[in-house]
C-alpha cells in the first residue's frame, strides 16, 4: 500500500520474525546482544551484557547482563510463541545466578504465561522483578525493517512506582534534582524526541540512550552538574579502547560539538567518562532562571553528544567487539 493523501503510510509487521532471524541462538541471541540498548529503552532500565549462553545447572542462559547496580538479569529469548518449558527455565536462570531482573522475549506471550509473570510480581519484593516482552518486526513500505520489543507485563506500576517511591524516601535536596531532570526529559521529548524519556532514575544521577559502549548521563557530582557519556561495555579493555580512540580525536571533537569536554579515563575502573560541565550552577541556590538556562543547556548539551558521537560509539563497539571474537578464536586454535 501507497501513502496516503497526507503523505502517510501505514506500519506492517512480518508474519514471522523468523524471517529476519532464522535461529534463535545463532542469530536473535547474538543481535540481542549486540544491541541491548533496543531492549534497555523498552523496560526503561540500562543493561550491560555479561555474557551469552551462559551455562546454569544443565542449561544454557541466552543472555546474562546486569543492572546499573551491577544486580544479575536473566534475559531469556524464545522466537514463538510462549511455553511451559521456557518459563521454567527463565525460573531456573534467575534462582542460580540470583538475579533482580528476569525477562522472557518471545513471539506471543501466552495469557496463562502473562498471568504467571503478573503473579510472580505481585508476590516477590522490590527487588525482584519480571518483564514479558513480545518482539515483531515492522516495516513501511519499503523502508529497512526495524524492531520493536512490546512491553506487556511489567513489575506492578512499575515507573510511576519508582517515581513515586524514591521521591518518598529522599531528601529534599535529591528531590529537587529528580524534579529538575524531569523538565530536562520533558524538554527533550519536544526537542529531541530520539531520547526517550528514561522510565526510572535515581537521585544524583540519571541514564538514558544506553548502547553497546555504555549510556548517556545527566549527573550531579562533587565536581560539578555534567552531561555526560559513560563508557562501559562490560569489559575494561574494549572499553579503555574505546575511550582512548574518542581521546585522540578530542580536540576535533571539541570543536564539533562546541564546547570543552573533560576526559577522565578513570584508569582503577572498569568504566570510562567523557563530560561536559556546567561551571558555576547550584541547583538549590539557583533561582528560577538560572535553572531554565540550566534545562535548556542539559537538553542542548545531551542532543549534540548524540548527534556527534552515537554512532561513532556503537561503531567503535562494534569493532571491539568483533577483534575480541578474532582473539578469542585464535587462541582457541592455538590450543
Amino acid at each position: 500500500m501507497g501513502e496516503d493523501a497526507y503523505g502517510l503510510g501505514r506500519l506492517e509487521r512480518l508474519a514471522s520474525p523468523r524471517d529476519i532471524w532464522q535461529n534463535e541462538a545463532g542469530d536473535f541471541t547474538p543481535w540481542l546482544a549486540a544491541n541491548i540498548d533496543v531492549l534497555s529503552d523498552a523496560i526503561g532500565l540500562p543493561l550491560t551484557v555479561e555474557g551469552q549462553e551462559v551455562l546454569v545447572g544443565d542449561f544454557r542462559l541466552d543472555i546474562h547482563a546486569t543492572d546499573p547496580d551491577g544486580k544479575p538479569v536473566v534475559i531469556e529469548n524464545q522466537l514463538e510463541p510462549s511455553d511451559h518449558s521456557h518459563l521454567g527455565q527463565l525460573l531456573v536462570y534467575a534462582s542460580g545466578l540470583e538475579a533482580s531482573t528476569a525477562i522472557w522475549i518471545t513471539t506471543r506471550l501466552r495469557e496463562e504465561h502473562r498471568s504467571a509473570l503478573i503473579w510472580l510480581n505481585e508476590r516477590t519484593d522490590s527487588d525482584v522483578r519480571a518483564f514479558g516482552i513480545e518482539v515483531s518486526v515492522v516495516h513501511i513500505g519499503d523502508s529497512l525493517r526495524a524492531p520493536v520489543l512490546d512491553v506487556v507485563v511489567e513489575p506492578n506500576d512499575w515507573a510511576k512506582a519508582a517515581k513515586e517511591t524514591s521521591k518518598a524516601s529522599v531528601s529534599p535536596k535529591n528531590q529537587q534534582r529528580m524534579a529538575f531532570f524531569e523538565d530536562v526529559f520533558d524538554l527533550m521529548a519536544t526537542a529531541y524526541p530520539t531520547i526517550r524519556t528514561p522510565k526510572t532514575q535515581v537521585t544524583s544521577w540519571c541514564s538514558f540512550a544506553a548502547g553497546p559502549f555504555g549510556y548517556y548521563c545527566l549527573s550531579f557530582s562533587k565536581q560539578g552538574y555534567r552531561v555526560e557519556i559513560y563508557l562501559d561495555t562490560g569489559d575494561k579493555g574494549s572499553t579503555k579502547w574505546i575511550y582512548d580512540q574518542l581521546a585522540a580525536d578530542g580536540e576535533a571533537l571539541q570543536q564539533a560539538l562546541g564546547s570543552e569536554l573533560s576526559w577522565d579515563r578513570l584508569n582503577n575502573n572498569r568504566g570510562s567518562r567523557v563530560a561536559t560541565y556546567l561551571e558555576g550552577f547550584d541547583l538549590e541556590d539557583a533561582d528560577d532562571s538560572a535553572r531554565q538556562k540550566a534545562v535548556a543547556w542539559s537538553v542542548e548539551r545531551a542532543v549534540a553528544l548524540h548527534r556527534q558521537l552515537d554512532g561513532r560509539l556503537r561503531s567503535l563497539a562494534k569493532t571491539s567487539k568483533e577483534a575480541a571474537q578474532v582473539a578469542d578464536q585464535s587462541n582457541g586454535d592455538a590450543l
